[in-house]
């Protein structure tokens, strides 16, 4: 978290420090710790260390020079009227004369200057001057407008209309934001509201800083959309501007971190017209195009854009029909040892040429996994087809899988068809949810999976076929196959090379990661507890519902509220992994000592929960909050309370 520190003379006015202070925290709360320092109180030869100084008065500007460790990071504070102050204001009469009352006459006339700018001109503000008051030259006057300072107006005016403190200006907050590098969603949500909240003159600034930020945030919502990695940058190649896809491909969390002259050599990145030949980045072969911007005849910058080599050579008609697929190893992100572990197998099996199980729930990525195995296989070069068995009745199935000859059934092309499996000669064909197919399609399917020939519908001749099957499915088949509904012997055929994807919940490492790569800029918005929350959280859905809630954020600025509410349980007859660890210090709690941190996670892996140790400690600090445990040193560790106890028995 960054630090800022408020600079003050004396502490006089404590009830105005405590507003402006607040004023920021509306605005930056979580993101910037504000400290209020007051000179007269400070030591001779003090220093102070922060991100940011913010200073009220230029009077002390002196002074504030001598205590910081770079100038650079000071904010001289602008203040402005509240906008609900224009309602107070237009309701006197025209033509009245109106004392402006303020703490000091300098303050009185940037107030009077704020109104009549934005166009308050019906009544004539007069700056307050204290020293002015025995010359009687105020004494005609009868109305008076203060911000908060009432004990400041001449006792002779009985008609006082207080606005409240003036709040701290726009500009200000804008040049803190950029100070700090803190130009994220939350924040600049923060910002439009508190646009609208005062009352300022320098309006055009505010609608620039509006507009921009919504031009912004449309075109990043363009781009990101894109499977291209798009860099904007300056003549000296230093970037401007990074979508999704180009921070993937360079690895880094934002656009400072990229450094293309590191990946591509001078003479190719200089070259006057590109070779053609692909530049590493990072280990990966990306083609890659690069464009000059002009203002002129300088050029000022460069566009470039980042292609998958071997997706751009696919895209270029290495591959037949359309049939591609997209995905490769490098898109699974991930950072859990059991991903990491799964990949690595995956890729040893793309290697051989047997047909290949994917076990995994609904949303865990399993055409995803299928799709890299075909990228990493020899029959990359051919076609990938997926197709999802639940989604197409047997008659249909067997007609799109096999194809069907010219009249063979109502409504047949009177030129037939070619079957999946014979456009995906030599490639490499996914059948999602294999255990929704039929008895009797499972027996078609058989007598193609062992003779390597089909037969269409309607037809006589058998046709050879050399495709590679991947099958998937969230079911358990071996319960199926005990259950008589799945064929054993069709079973055995597709379970040559078994690979099981964990939920989401089971690998809660791979969580900032998918966060990272989702919400990319806006991932630096989320807040700790918000970070506890979705740890703690179960994720039915698994990543598909991660992507969709992080969707939510980028629109939103907010996570959706059922993700806090307790409805993403673990599935029936899993334990959410607190209650895993509070039964685990039931079982373990002796007289003299509990369990320790270590000792649980070995014992919760074993139970099939993969927990963190980073995981493991925010879910004992909410037990031990919540009184359901204790936390001592040493050989003592975590002990049940009476209250665990009792929650676990009714449980």
């Amino acid at each position: 978290m960054k630090t800022a520190i408020i600079l003050y003379q004396n502490d006089e006015n404590q009830d105005v420090i405590d507003f402006l202070k607040k004023s920021f925290e509306e605005v930056f709360d979580q993101y910037i710790t504000f400290t209020n320092v007051f000179l007269n109180r400070l030591k001779p030869g003090a220093a102070l260390a922060a991100d940011a100084y913010l200073v009220w008065e230029s009077g002390i500007l002196q002074d504030v020079k001598d205590l910081v460790d770079d100038f650079s990071k000071v904010i001289m504070v602008t203040r402005s009227p509240a906008r609900e102050s224009l309602n107070q204001i237009s309701a006197i009469p025209a033509g009245t004369n109106v004392l402006l009352v303020n703490d000091s006459y300098e303050t009185a006339l940037d107030t009077v200057h704020a109104f009549y700018e934005i166009g308050v001109s019906h009544i004539n503000l007069i700056p307050y001057d204290s020293a002015l008051t025995r010359t009687g030259i105020y004494d005609q006057i009868t109305v008076a407008v203060t911000p908060s300072e009432p004990h400041l107006v001449p006792p002779h005016i009985q008609h006082i209309i207080d606005i409240g403190y003036r709040k701290v200006g726009f500009d200000t907050m804008f040049k803190l934001m950029k100070l700090l590098d803190l130009d994220v969603g939350i924040i600049n949500r923060n910002l439009q509201r508190h646009i609208h909240s005062v009352v300022e003159s320098n309006e055009g600034f505010q609608s620039n800083y509006i507009y921009g930020y919504l031009k912004s945030e449309m075109l990043s919502r363009v781009v990101d959309t894109s499977e291209n990695g798009m860099l904007l940058t300056d003549s000296a190649y230093q970037p401007v501007y990074a979508n999704r896809p180009a921070l993937r491909i360079f690895q880094a969390d934002n656009k400072d971190q990229i450094r293309v002259a590191d990946h591509i050599p001078p003479e190719v990145l200089n070259a006057r017209d590109p070779s053609g030949e692909p530049v590493a980045i990072c280990g990966e072969p990306y083609s890659y195009e690069k464009n000059s911007i002009r203002l002129m005849d300088d050029v000022v910058g460069y566009y470039f854009i980042f292609q998958d080599y071997a997706r751009s050579q696919a895209k270029s008609g290495a591959r037949q029909g359309g049939f591609t697929a997209k995905y490769t190893f490098k898109d699974i992100l991930c950072q859990s040892p059991e991903m990491a572990q799964l990949i690595d197998t995956a890729r040893q099996i793309a290697a051989a040429d047997d047909t290949v199980m994917i076990y995994g729930e609904s949303g865990t990525g399993k055409e995803l996994l299928a799709q890299s195995i075909h990228n990493a296989s020899p029959r990359r070069r051919a076609p990938f087809i997926a197709i999802n068995c639940a989604a197409l009745p047997d008659s249909l199935l067997e007609s799109e899988l096999f194809g069907y000859e010219p009249g063979s059934f109502t409504g047949a092309s009177s030129r037939g068809r070619k079957g999946l499996f014979e456009l995906a000669m030599h490639g490499t064909v996914l059948l999602d949810e294999i255990g929704e197919i039929s008895p009797k399609f499972q027996a078609s399917f058989l007598r193609a999976l062992q003779e390597r020939q089909i037969l269409r519908v309607g037809g006589k001749e058998l046709i050879d076929i050399d495709v590679r099957f991947i099958t998937a499915t969230n079911r358990d088949l071996r319960q199926q196959v005990r259950d008589g509904a799945f064929r054993s012997d069709l079973f055995y055929r597709l379970n040559v090379f078994p690979l099981s994807i964990p939920p989401l919940r089971r690998r809660k490492e791979d969580i900032e990661a998918l966060l990272r790569h989702f919400l990319r800029e806006d991932y630096r918005s989320i807040t700790p507890k918000e970070f506890a929350l979705l740890d703690r959280y179960a994720w039915p859905g698994n990543v598909r519902e991660l992507e969709n809630v992080c969707t939510f954020y980028r629109t939103m600025h907010r996570f959706p509220d059922y993700l806090f509410s307790g409805t993403g349980d673990a599935p029936p007859g899993e334990e959410d992994l607190s209650t895993a660890v509070l039964r685990l210090i039931g079982e373990s709690t002796r007289l003299s000592h509990g369990v320790g941190r270590t000792n649980l996670v070995y014992q919760l892996r074993g139970r099939g929960y993969p927990v963190s140790d980073h995981q493991l400690r925010l879910t004992l600090e909410e037990l031990r909050q919540q009184g359901l445990i204790t936390i001592r040193p040493g050989r003592c560790g975590a002990q049940i309370t009476e209250q665990g106890a009792a929650l676990l028995q009714n449980a």
